[in-house]
């Protein structure tokens, strides 16, 4: 059974339970209604009657044929339902009504006044009115009585009439259920349809797009259309990556096949050692590029095997130690140094600092000015490297951080870049739960901005 049509039924017992439980209460008043309605007030009445008929006929005496005549003329003259009883203290029968035949009532107490329910001798349920008076010093006792068999066809028609507003009641409650369960499970329908259509087309990019209620539902729905979206950029990166490097890589190999092919023959001293030359370049770049593409996959997945109490200022300073070695002519600033410890991986924080400046002193001519700065903003960590170099251009600026992006490729090539530098220094911030910007104008200079929370 689906999930749909059991919690129609579930929702629909929830609501029959009570019902039934009030049907039953409801019953039960009823039953005490007609027994108080037509039963108790026919006796009630009943017995005015025969005490006033009683009364136009009575002496001082009591004359036993008088109320034996009078009880024979009530059978005769009311509802043959009613039944009549006269007893005297000790509980003797003196005389009774026809329609009793051999039968006679219970006794009750001469104290009783009220309609009591009793059991005859057949085992038939009676309400029976007792009403007392005292003649000749003697005291006497009339009872009235019907069986409560006479109200079982109303009763009946009730209880069969509950019986099928329940059920009624049931079937509306199951198929209103059923209807609103079906509309609020909707949003199931089309994520398990999506599901079903992505795994045997492969084609992430389909998406459930539910438009209704912002409700569990509706956020399982959109929850499931972030996640293919983010399924869908894994792929795509993924495939991005796997092409990209395979192109960074053919390039090394290309040069390694040529040279290769050059060694194999006779070639002077002088282009023999050019051929080991450009073949240990082109190592040392497929090196780099391999070593980097490790540094890149450890940094995305996440993971931070080593954390310590990492002092930013200091890693700051020992960046610019090592800038000054390859600076040349440029000079490096250290602006603002605020003492700022963030909680991480000091080797890779290292490693994010210097791929920044050293981008910096890359891309900035001779004579250029490189500053760097770390203050607290608003319970951040922000580092800043700025350099006066020719700038970027805004098309580029989306793209820095993409893997093997270069704005310059030729250039970018020729300084041993490898195009991940950058894509490291995101991954490494994310790791790190901050985050890095870049502003640029062109023939002015960039600017580099890292938070991480302190």
């Amino acid at each position: 059974m689906s999930i749909r049509w059991r919690l129609a039924l579930s929702f629909a017992l929830l609501l029959v339970i009570p019902a039934t439980i009030a049907s039953m209460f409801f019953f039960v008043a009823f039953r005490r209604y007609v027994i108080s309605e037509q039963v108790d007030s026919r006796l009630k009445v009943y017995s005015t009657l025969f005490l006033t008929t009683l009364a136009s006929g009575a002496t001082d005496n009591v004359d036993y044929d008088v109320i034996s005549s009078t009880l024979a003329s009530l059978g005769d003259t009311t509802s043959p339902e009613i039944w009549v009883q006269l007893t005297d203290a000790d509980g003797n029968v003196l005389a009774k009504s026809d329609n009793l035949g051999d039968e006679n009532l219970p006794v009750v107490s001469l104290s009783q006044s009220s309609v009591v329910t009793v059991t005859s001798a057949s085992g038939d349920e009676l309400r029976l009115l007792p009403v007392g008076f005292e003649a000749e010093g003697q005291r006497y006792q009339l009872q009235f009585a019907q069986s409560l068999s006479s109200i079982d066809p109303i009763l009946s028609r009730m209880g069969v009439t509950l019986i099928l507003v329940v059920m009624v009641f049931l079937a509306l409650a199951f198929i209103s259920a059923a209807v609103l369960v079906g509309r609020a499970l909707s949003p199931v329908k089309k994520v398990t349809a999506t599901a079903q259509s992505i795994t045997s087309s492969s084609d992430l990019t389909r998406r459930v797009d539910y438009r209704g209620s912002k409700d569990e539902i509706g956020r399982l729905a959109a929850t499931f259309d972030q996640m293919i979206e983010q399924l869908d950029g894994l792929m795509r990166s993924q495939r991005s990556f796997v092409a990209d490097a395979s192109h960074e890589l053919r390039g090394p190999l290309t040069v390694f096949q040529g040279n290769l092919g050059l060694l194999r023959r006779n070639l002077s001293e002088e282009d023999r050692q050019e051929s080991l030359r450009a073949l240990e370049a082109e190592a040392a770049r497929m090196t780099r590029v391999i070593n980097d593409l490790l540094v890149l996959a450890e940094v995305e997945s996440g993971l931070l095997d080593q954390q310590q109490m990492v002092s930013l200022r200091d890693l700051l300073l020992d960046a610019q130690d090592r800038a000054m070695l390859l600076a040349g002519d440029r000079q490096i600033i250290v602006g603002r140094q605020d003492d700022l410890w963030v909680k991480g991986d000091a080797h890779k924080l290292d490693q994010m600092i210097n791929n920044l400046v050293g981008n910096a002193v890359k891309y900035t001519p001779d004579g250029g000015i490189i500053t760097l700065s770390l203050c607290e903003e608003d319970g951040w960590a922000r580092l800043d490297v700025s350099d006066t170099g020719m700038g970027i251009a805004p098309e580029h600026l989306p793209h820095l951080f993409d893997r093997f992006y270069r704005v310059d490729k030729a250039r970018s090539r020729a300084a041993g870049g490898t195009g991940l530098g950058l894509a490291i220094v995101k991954g490494i911030a994310e790791q790190h739960g901050g985050r890095v910007a870049v502003t640029s104008e062109l023939g002015k200079g960039t600017m580099f901005t890292v938070w991480l929370k302190l």
